[in-house]
Formats: structure tokens, sequence, C-alpha cells
């Protein structure tokens, strides 16, 4: 009677390991894909907020350059 028992436990246990391997498998692999799809859209964000840092240093060194002209400007301008 034991032997039988340690028989079916044994065939219960090779069944069980590979379904759960198999299980744990997809769950990584779920969440590898859900965490690619959050990288992605992070990257895009990251982009986005890259290119408008970009857009406003343009701008600032513009302006930098527009206030340094006004400055020359108002310095050269003779007093009477």
């Amino acid at each position: 009677m034991e032997i039988a028992l340690i028989i079916v436990g044994g065939i219960v246990i090779v069944s069980i390991v590979p379904l759960l391997f198999s299980h744990l498998t997809e769950r990584r692999k779920k969440l590898n894909k859900e965490t690619e799809a959050k990288v992605g859209e992070l990257e895009k964000r990251l982009d986005a907020l890259e290119a408008r840092l970009e857009d406003k240093t343009d701008r600032l060194t513009q302006m930098e350059k527009e206030l340094s002209f006004v400055n020359k400007l108002l310095e050269d301008k003779p007093k009477n």
C-alpha cells in the first residue's frame, strides 16, 4: 500500500511541477511585456521633455543675446 501511495504521489508531483513552471514562465513573459510597455511610454515622455528643454534653452539663449545687445546700446548712448 505504501509503495502505491509513493508511486501515485510521484506521478502527481511529476504532473504538477511542469504546470507550475509553465505558469511561472507565462507570468514572467507577461510582466516583461508590461514592463516593456511602461519603458516605452517613459521613453516617449522623456523625448518630449528633452525637446521642450531644448526649445526653452534656445529661447533663453536668444533672450540673453537680445539683452546683451540692449545693454550695449544703452552703454554706448552718448550723454548730453
